[in-house]
């Protein structure tokens, strides 16, 4: 009985971090459900799941002697790392069809965690990048490469700028807003300058922030009935755009309105 209970609250914190990775990844609230339950499932428990934007609330119930744990956890940090969330549905299938044990899944699952995020120099290039393009796309057939450099210079540096006060622990939102902040003034300085028309790149230059994965799984929870997370989701997400004005409306009065 004794054994019972201990596997019990082992298996328990155990789906409870998998659920907590999933979210702090970038997971909407049913695929987690689903992984979780495939996991518990696979070790011979039921579990029920209550997800917030910050916390998992996780009762596990095992199956053969009705005895139940609940435990409640925060969920640390909030990102986007699909690898991470591919890597624990290949676990939680591998659970059911090779039937692994608890401590085969634990060790997996620390190995998924220690894995690194993505190279940090190649994101950083590839989203400026993203921006430049995007720039040179508003231009339609008139599209400038002048401006393309413009708008990846602004993300390149929004990017650093917000990476810079996440070092230091600043607030979320207040990231948000420096970054968009950087972001446009770098494009308002090129205009200081006065290099050609650069509206596409002002538009542009801000693109990187937002957050549309939250945005897309708070309406993937809506539609699936995780109103609660759901609705946090996008609440947050809302806040977030609203710092990026903040921040792009805070460039246009240090630097003038010429452009608009």
């Amino acid at each position: 009985m004794l054994i019972s209970k201990k596997n019990l609250e082992r298996t328990t914190h155990l789906l409870a971090d998998i659920s907590a990775l999933l979210i702090g990844s970038g997971s909407n609230t049913r695929r987690a459900l689903r992984n979780v339950e495939r996991i518990a499932n696979a070790l011979g428990y039921h579990s029920e799941i209550f997800h917030s934007y910050s916390g998992v609330i996780l009762t596990v119930y095992d199956k053969t002697t009705q005895e139940k744990e609940t435990l409640v956890l925060t969920i640390p940090h909030h990102g986007v790392n699909f690898n991470a969330i591919s890597a624990i549905s290949i676990l939680s299938w591998q659970a059911i069809e090779q039937k692994l044990s608890i401590d085969d899944i634990e060790k997996e699952v620390a190995f998924i965690k220690k894995q690194p995020h993505y190279n940090m120099v190649l994101m950083w290039f590839f989203t400026a990048i993203a921006g430049g393009s995007l720039a040179y796309i508003f231009g339609g057939n008139n599209g400038s490469y002048i401006e393309f450099g413009i708008s990846f210079l602004a993300t390149f540096a929004g990017i650093s700028a917000r990476k810079l006060l996440q070092i230091k622990h600043f607030n979320h939102f207040i990231c948000w807003a420096w970054a968009a902040f950087v972001s446009v003034s770098v494009v308002n300085i090129f205009r200081m300058l006065e290099v050609e028309p650069i509206n596409n790149a002002l538009a542009a230059c801000v693109l990187w922030l937002v957050p549309g994965v939250p945005l897309i799984n708070g309406f993937i929870d809506l539609l699936t009935g995780h109103v609660v997370s759901g609705w946090a989701k996008i609440s947050t997400t809302g806040i977030l755009v609203f710092m990026i004005a903040i921040g792009f409306y805070l460039s246009l009065i240090l630097f003038g309105y010429e452009l608009l």
